[in-house]
């Protein structure tokens, strides 16, 4: 059978009929986890879409699958592989795991016929039949000409600035449209390649260019699956059995697609109430694969009221008729003059309100019809749970299977199947629902599971995308790439950050990571990582002595030194002291006196300095220096840490830290164990240090990764410099991940929490801590069901443990404020999927 598709050029398609279409590509809203305000803004736009459409239009939600090869692709965007081969690795092991999981993607279309007006009635049917004839006869075909081209370029444009800016609608391509019609030939079989790339803002020349239908081919259409009958066989005189179409190109060489269409037949008595008359918005969370297709045909309210009026007329005319009846029918007759009379006054209260006939159709698709019927009955009864009624109506498969393609007249069947309504209504089905999450390259953070979580390790719950994340991208976006976790102990917050963290360096970055486990886990981590250093800080191997570190940067060096020491002698900056300190720390005094270590600055204070106080400034750092927790700033035998490493580990796990209460209380505070008082200012000094490594080098991108964090923002210094790193990270190509449990407590100040646009939530068993990890995704913490799903359904705890395929779980907010939930995703490279690990952290240290 023929394609309807005579020509294309831009997002216009020539039919057979003589009626030119307009295709547009159309992005979703978020909404699955969005607030009652939110969704209430989402269903408006809806609203305000229906209202824009003219008349006749076909709205698509098309489920692809997505290549694991272009989600690759994507990870690959902007990284010179010759310098970076453990990316390589990473990611053609990902290319496995994607292609065990499947990944999808949901697209919404938009077609529009085109007004047809003036000579255009008359010459468009004769132009069509030309055509036809012409194909017939073997004849070189005709294109439209670029002064039609042009002319019907501005019609569609017209439309799509119509289209509310939200849904950021795109002129679709040749190249797309095709790929559309493969898809609908080809549904069930996993075939799907990933959808070509718009041509941008620009419409080039050669998609002006017209471009012949051949692509689109020809198909075999068999409704039934007569074909795979025996002729002998009674199966053949029992078509109830058999209500889906066979669908395969003319050559008949390619494997053959089973596709079941079943349409809206009913709707609930009771109306749609909002929010949870979803069904289109909502159809992923059925667990199958399915396109849906709305036909639409939009009418003005003063169009529609003469005809309302003649209804009204008509129902009391059979009132008059059955006056003093007692009957069933009686009882019918009132309900149908309450639901109409509610129409006729929605559409008079509101002058913008339309009409919207619309037939819903749903298409489910295997390469078995044994298969597609099973699951027509599993979306059937999946429906009828909300009181919707579907139906498969026998010996309109074709029809129906015609219906869903762009360029196509609406036929019998979906007339009669048509559900009449106003645009508000409709809204509420919300078919553009998006559960998008993330960036659109970088690093595989997680498998979007907004319709449930894996059945097993490799099967999805419905369509199944890709969540990537681009910390470096953001920061070329003007953008913070910063990022925090917050979940409770074993969540999977560590093997998170870690995974984060060996992405940036595949890619070529740099990282600087605290390690507060008592085992070592980054610094086993660190071992699977090129060119990583670990620095003990109970048992150090290099010094991070900042003025030996920095002896380049002076400046640098005494402005570090000096945060440092500050806190950790507890000296105000303007006191007597605090001013003998940075006379002591100015770089020309230091160069002067040739003093470019700390443990030679101590020597000098101690014996050779003429500086009033000098000397007993000396002895006070002496109480640290003496100490083996010091060696690690004062010991000059030490080599000094290589700076120029792609990941650097400090452990902090043999340091102590001071409680809020002896932060609080001054005579607490005055009575602080020097291990306290130097674990505070260490701290402190890590991520002052993280900041300046990261900030040094403009064409390297550096990430700092502070888990536990709340060693950190338990002082003021420390909070500090995390702010500052997050304020001026995106300048610097830098960004911050923070892993923690608690993210008001742990995150520090309102201001702190604010700045950082990536959050992530996982399992917290605990309802306060579950509240607050919502609010800081800005969802609503008292919504039980987003409440019980962070505490019992998110990498649930079962008698044995969280099950493999349940790991990962959380909640994600990205840098555009989508949330959505996800399952994280460890390194596919074996190596480093084992050092991610806790469990493999204890292996590797046993």
């Amino acid at each position: 059978m023929l394609t309807p598709n005579r020509s294309l050029a831009a997002n216009l398609r020539w039919t057979r009929s003589g009626i030119v279409w307009a295709d547009f590509l159309l992005h979703g809203l978020p909404y699955g986890l969005r607030p009652l305000k939110d969704k209430q803004a989402v269903r408006a736009l809806h609203q305000a879409l229906f209202r824009a459409l003219p008349g006749e239009s076909l709205l698509l939600g098309v489920c692809s699958g997505l290549d694991p090869a272009a989600v690759v692709e994507r990870m690959l965007t902007g990284v010179d592989l010759d310098l970076s081969p453990e990316w390589a690795a990473e990611c053609e092991a990902t290319l496995d795991s994607l292609d065990r999981v499947g990944p999808g993607q949901r697209i919404f279309w938009l077609s529009v016929p085109l007004g047809a007006s003036g000579t255009d009635q008359a010459l468009a049917p004769m132009r069509a039949a030309v055509a036809t004839l012409k194909d017939t006869l073997g004849l070189p075909r005709s294109h439209a000409d670029a002064a039609e081209i042009e002319r019907r370029g501005r019609e569609a444009t017209r439309i799509m600035e119509a289209i509310p800016g939200p849904f950021r609608p795109e002129p679709a391509t040749p190249a797309q449209m095709v790929w559309l019609h493969q898809h609908t030939v080809s549904r069930g079989l996993y075939q799907d390649l990933d959808l070509p790339a718009t041509s941008g803002d620009d419409v080039t020349a050669s998609l002006l260019t017209p471009k012949s239908s051949s692509a689109f081919g020809e198909l075999r259409l068999d409704e039934g699956g007569q074909t795979d009958l025996d002729p002998k066989s009674l199966r053949r005189w029992n078509p109830l059995t058999r209500r889906y179409l066979k669908v395969q190109d003319s050559s008949g060489e390619d494997e053959a697609s089973y596709q079941a269409m079943l349409v809206v037949s009913d709707v609930p008595d009771a109306g749609m109430v909002f929010p949870g008359s979803e069904i289109i918005g909502r159809i992923d969370e059925s667990g199958l694969d399915v396109d849906w297709a709305v036909r639409l045909n939009v009418r003005a309210s003063r169009v529609v009221a003469s005809q309302n009026l003649r209804a009204l007329r008509n129902l009391n005319e059979q009132f008059a008729q059955r006056d003093g009846e007692a009957s069933h029918g009686l009882n019918m007759l009132n309900r149908v003059a309450a639901d109409l009379a509610e129409y006729v006054a929605v559409l008079e209260s509101d002058k913008l309100e339309v009409e919207v006939q619309s037939t819903t159709i749903f298409c489910v698709a295997a390469n078995t019809a044994d298969v597609v019927t099973a699951q027509a009955k599993a979306l059937a009864s999946f429906m009828g749970q909300i009181n919707y009624k579907l139906a498969q109506p026998l010996g309109n498969q074709e029809d129906l299977w015609w219906a869903m393609q762009p360029g196509v007249p609406s036929s019998r069947v979906v007339r009669e199947f048509a559900q009449i309504t106003t645009s508000r209504n409709l809204a509420a089905t919300v078919p553009l629902a998006s559960t998008d999450v993330g960036d659109n390259k970088g690093s595989l953070l997680a498998l979007n599971i907004a319709h449930g979580p894996l059945l097993d390790v490799d099967t999805p719950c419905g369509p199944t995308s890709v969540i990537l994340h681009d910390a470096e991208g953001s920061t070329d976006k003007d953008v913070s790439g910063s990022l925090a976790i917050a979940g409770e102990l074993g969540s999977g917050k560590s093997v998170t950050l870690k995974k984060l963290g060996g992405d940036v360096v595949d890619r070529g970055g740099r990282v600087i990571a605290a390690d507060r486990t008592a085992m070592g886990e980054y610094a086993v981590w660190a071992r699977s990582v090129a060119q990583a250093v670990v620095v003990d800080v109970s048992d150090p191997a290099y010094s991070l002595d900042p003025l030996r570190l920095f002896a380049d940067t002076p400046a640098a060096a005494s402005r570090i030194t000096q945060s440092f020491l500050t806190p950790l002698l507890n000296v105000m900056p303007t006191s007597p002291q605090g001013v003998l300190l940075s006379d002591l720390l100015d770089p020309d005094y230091l160069t002067a006196h040739q003093l470019d270590g700390l443990g030679v600055l101590h020597q000098h204070m101690i014996r050779g300095c003429d500086l009033d106080g000098a000397s007993d400034l000396g002895r006070l750092i002496s109480v640290f220096a003496r100490r083996d927790f010091g060696r690690v700033l004062f010991d000059d035998a030490l080599p000094p840490l290589p700076l120029d490493a792609a990941a650097i580990v400090i452990r902090t796990h043999t340091l102590e830290l001071p409680s809020r209460s002896e932060l609080e209380q001054k005579h607490l505070f005055d009575q602080l164990k020097l291990e306290k008082t130097f674990g505070r200012a260490m701290y402190a000094f890590v991520a002052a240090l993280a900041r300046h490594i990261c900030f040094s080098d403009l064409n390297t991108f550096g990430a700092f990764i502070n888990d536990e964090c709340h060693a950190t923002t338990a002082s003021p210094e420390g909070e500090r410099e995390l702010i500052d790193f997050v304020r001026d990270g995106r300048k610097h190509r830098a960004a911050v991940f923070l892993g923690s449990h608690d993210p008001e407590a742990d995150f520090g100040s309102p201001t702190l929490r604010g700045l950082i646009p990536t959050r992530i939530l996982m399992r917290h068993r605990d309802k306060t801590l579950a509240q607050r990890g919502l609010r800081w995704l800005d969802l609503d913490p008292e919504d039980d069901d987003l409440v019980n799903l962070i505490r019992t359904d998110t990498s649930p705890v079962l008698a044995d443990g969280v099950p493999e395929h349940r790991r990962g779980e959380c909640l994600i907010r990205d840098s555009s404020g989508n949330v959505g939930r996800g399952k994280v995703m460890a390194p596919s490279l074996a190596s480093r999927n084992k050092a991610v690990r806790t469990g493999g952290v204890r292996e590797v240290a046993a």
